[in-house]
Order: C-alpha cells, then sequence, then structure tokens
C-alpha cells in the first residue's frame, strides 16, 4: 500500500492536503498517467508556442479536472439519448410502416439518399410533379400518424406540408334569360 497526496494529482479538485493510501498498482497507475500528462503538456508547449508569444500565455487556456461526479452525468446523459434514440427509431419504423410501397419508396429515396425530385420521377416512372406530391403526402401520413400516437403535438400554425382545400368562392348564380 503506497500513500499519495491527491492535491499533488487532482489539484483544482483537492486544494488542502489530502493523503489516501492505495494498492501498489493503483498508486503507479495514477503516478505514470500523471508523468505522461506533463510530458505531453511540455510536447505541446514546445511545438505549439512561439519565443515571442506573450507572457502568461498558459493563463489564458486553463485546463479544467474532470470530476468523476461530472463522469458519470456525461455517462447517464449518453445512456439517456441513446434510449431516447432507439425508441424514436422504432417509432419511425412503426410509422414508415403505415406507408404505401410508392410513398416509401419516394421518401426513401428523397431523404436517405438525397435525391432530387427529378431523379425519383425518372427512377420511378412518373412526372416530377407526382413524385412532389407522393413525397409531400407521405410526409402528412407520417406526421397525422405521430399526432394520433402522442408522440408530436399538432403544429400551431399551418406549415408546409398540410393538406388543405383551397377556399371555396363565392360565386353568384346566374339564372339564364329566356328570350
Amino acid at each position: 500500500m503506497k500513500t499519495i497526496n491527491l492535491k499533488k494529482y487532482y489539484y483544482p479538485l483537492y486544494e488542502t492536503d489530502t493523503f489516501i493510501e492505495l494498492p501498489d498498482e493503483v498508486a503507479d497507475a495514477i503516478v505514470e498517467e500523471s508523468r505522461a500528462e506533463d510530458a505531453n503538456d511540455a510536447k505541446q508547449h514546445y511545438h505549439c508556442y512561439s519565443l515571442d508569444a506573450s507572457p502568461g500565455m498558459e493563463h489564458h487556456f486553463p485546463e479544467q479536472a474532470v470530476s468523476p461526479e461530472d463522469i458519470l452525468v456525461e455517462k447517464e446523459t449518453e445512456r439517456e439519448q441513446e434510449a431516447a434514440r432507439a425508441l424514436m427509431m422504432e417509432r419511425l419504423r412503426e410509422a414508415l410502416a403505415t406507408l404505401t410501397p410508392r410513398q416509401a419508396s419516394c421518401l426513401h429515396a428523397r431523404f436517405w439518399e438525397g435525391k432530387q425530385f427529378k431523379e425519383i420521377a425518372e427512377a420511378e416512372g412518373f412526372t416530377t410533379s407526382a413524385a412532389i406530391v407522393t413525397v409531400r403526402n407521405a410526409i402528412i401520413k407520417l406526421q397525422k400518424y405521430y399526432i394520433k400516437r402522442g408522440w408530436m403535438k399538432p403544429p400551431k400554425e399551418k406549415a408546409i406540408c398540410t393538406k388543405t382545400a383551397p377556399p371555396k368562392r363565392n360565386r353568384k348564380k346566374t339564372s339564364a334569360k329566356k328570350s
């Protein structure tokens, strides 16, 4: 068992002398890591800073030691993000299964392959405007599916991909004059 001073290796976290006993392997690993870090800092200083640099340049970029708590919070956040991504992908697969084969192929070509509408139309064998309408209808169908399942809130404003009928014109009925 070796005794080390935590202030020497973890200064921003331990500002007072704190001595702990560690197994030899752990203490040697901490010392070796500290030496490697010091060597890397010296190499970086040698290669990155010129002689005409302003004095005190090392204080412009203070290195912050990462606390164990920050590491745990970061790992927990990563796990939560991965779980949310998996759920989102599962929901997307479920929603894509509701599309017609034509809609699914056009949507895939447009967003996953990055094709232009003209290329999609040529590949599928229909007009460019039909490709545009098919992709738009697929997006609207996915949006409605997400709203129906409660995975998405309905848009507050009229979005680009809303399918509404144009306003009806009020025409005056003309009576045919009999002569």
